[in-house]
């Protein structure tokens, strides 16, 4: 019987941190402009974050089969509060700005996979698509509260106070998951060896990682640059610079935050149609938006916000289908490696997708940015269609007959 509190309390603690993942997008027209960072130095700062990311998420999942994953929860919160505190106080342009924000990424890795690992030991198989939808929800409304807290109150507390205050909602999170007593999970001491290598590393994974691979290109680059987008689209429809952030961040918060919906939704889709079903269909639906959106600076706001909720919506109802097909193929022993492996193939690729969308921004216009991101992920559907052709084989969950 699945434990509702330990799901939810998680989640609450997880939305509480995730305050630090885009709290620097939050603020980024205004610290671009007060010490003069390019679009790709912006870009830098965002990649360095994943990097510290993908660095450290291999760590967490080895040891997560040796320990409890409870301390990694604990730990990561205080590393990711703390540096946050100091860029509040202390940062003072791009390279203090780079490490700190390096540092607060290879904190924050400390959450969500250690997280899944206790949430799929804990949930039966058939529900385990809604309970990991739930936990990703909480992803990922919390990384989109950070956008909303800044277009609230960076006029009142200026971007340091932002900073300043998504950091100590992550540290409130390290003593909730510090406090909550969380069913034992045995360290199973595994070691390593050839045959357990070449299963996380087999035809199934590779292709259940190429479709998340593909998904996370185009997800963290949107992302990191949606609300600069939406400030420079009021911008351009003539408010003022004050009045354009905070519209356009509160518009990107709930741009983002939607997709907390729309991974619990899409969890519980592919329970009942299958999981390379319901990938397919929310990877193309994403895909147009991407085609799309950086074109439309001159729609009408409400056509825009239409279209920015359905980017937001359908650009991530897939994530947590990748995460669950992982656990449903693999040995128990091995799922948080195999797990480990999917975030840092997944991850690697987003060190270079805000990097990529700040250069042709540079270069070129938002049109041009949101295009390569959709061209890129276009490899998800391939790897999802292939792997459609040897599902049967698998212990993949084809959907209810």
């Amino acid at each position: 019987m699945m434990n509702t509190k330990v799901l939810w309390w998680m989640s609450i603690a997880q939305f509480l941190a995730m305050q630090v993942w885009f709290n620097f997008s939050a603020i980024l027209p205004v610290v671009e402009q007060e010490w003069g960072l390019t679009p790709m130095q912006s870009g830098l700062i965002i990649a360095f974050f994943q990097l510290g990311y993908v660095i450290s998420i291999l760590f967490y999942s080895f040891s997560s089969e040796k320990y409890n994953p409870k301390s990694f929860l604990v730990y990561g919160t205080i590393i990711a509060g703390i540096t946050g505190l100091i860029l509040s106080f202390f940062a003072q342009g791009f390279w203090s700005t780079l490490i700190l924000r390096t540092i607060s990424g290879i904190g924050i890795a400390g959450i969500y996979v250690p997280g899944i690992r206790i949430l799929s030991h804990i949930a039966p198989s058939h529900q385990r698509g809604k309970v990991l939808g739930v936990y990703a929800g909480s992803f990922v409304i919390g990384s989109g509260f950070s956008l909303f807290v800044s277009g609230l109150f960076i006029e009142v507390l200026g971007w340091r106070g932002v900073v300043l205050l998504t950091s100590i909602f992550c540290l409130i999170a390290s003593i909730i998951f510090f406090s909550l007593k969380l069913p034992p999970i045995e360290g199973q001491g595994t070691h390593l060896n050839w045959k357990k290598i070449k299963q996380v590393f087999n035809k199934t994974n590779l292709l259940i990682n190429g479709g998340y691979a593909g998904h996370s290109w185009e997800l963290y680059a949107m992302w990191a640059w949606i609300g600069p987008f939406l400030v420079f689209y009021f911008l351009q429809h003539g408010y003022t610079e004050e009045t354009a952030m905070k519209y356009g961040n509160i518009m990107g918060a709930f741009v983002i935050m939607i997709g907390g919906i729309a991974t619990y939704t899409g969890g519980r889709i592919s329970d009942h149609l299958g999981r390379v079903n319901s990938a397919n269909l929310f990877l193309m639906m994403s895909i147009i938006c991407s085609l799309m959106i950086g074109w439309s600076i001159q729609l009408p706001i409400i056509l825009m916000l239409l279209l920015a909720l359905i980017y937001g919506f359908t650009i991530v109802a897939d994530t947590a289908i990748y995460t669950v097909s992982v656990t449903e193929i693999n040995d128990p022993d091995i799922i948080a490696l195999a797990l480990g492996v999917q975030s840092v193939l997944g991850f690697t690729v987003t060190i270079f997708a805000p990097f990529v969308f700040g250069f042709f921004l540079d270069v070129f216009n938002w049109g041009v940015a949101f295009t390569i991101i959709g061209v890129g992920a276009i490899s998800a559907p391939i790897c999802m269609l292939i792997l459609g052709k040897i599902q049967h084989h698998t212990n993949l969950h084809q959907g209810n007959k």
